[in-house]
């Protein structure tokens, strides 16, 4: 995902949050259903972000539900620690201080810096 790409997805109204990534953990976590009684597993992936808010570098906290998966074990997370990504949030609360968002399906995606957009994809030539 490219800056220009990002912009258009903000001007949209989308809440993007860009920053680098520190770490990732996955766990179990759940609930009961009030109206039926039944307990709702499934995996919470929790990545730590560095980002820009009120002028300093600060942490954020993003969390995503996988709700087909039970195993903590079973979730692959290929992303790579110190590089940038865009998480499109469906909504944030700020908590003393700590900012706190959460992502749908839609996971983090790693956004491509001026050189690496500059580059010609592989397998393709160069130009002249």
């Amino acid at each position: 995902m490219t800056e220009a790409e990002i912009t258009k997805e903000v001007m949209r109204g989308r809440l993007v949050v860009v920053g680098e990534l520190r770490g990732t953990h996955a766990e179990s976590a759940g609930y009961v259903n009030r109206r039926t009684g039944e307990a709702i597993t499934y995996v919470r992936v929790i990545y730590l972000i560095e980002c820009a808010c009120r002028g300093m570098l600060d942490r954020a906290v993003v969390t995503q539900k996988w709700i087909d998966v039970e195993d903590p074990e079973l979730v692959n997370l290929p992303y790579e620690k110190g590089k940038l990504y865009a998480f499109f949030l469906e909504g944030f609360r700020l908590e003393r201080g700590v900012f706190t968002g959460w992502i749908g399906d839609r996971g983090p995606e790693p956004i491509k810096t001026d050189e690496e957009a500059a580059v010609a994809p592989e397998g393709a030539t160069a130009a002249p």
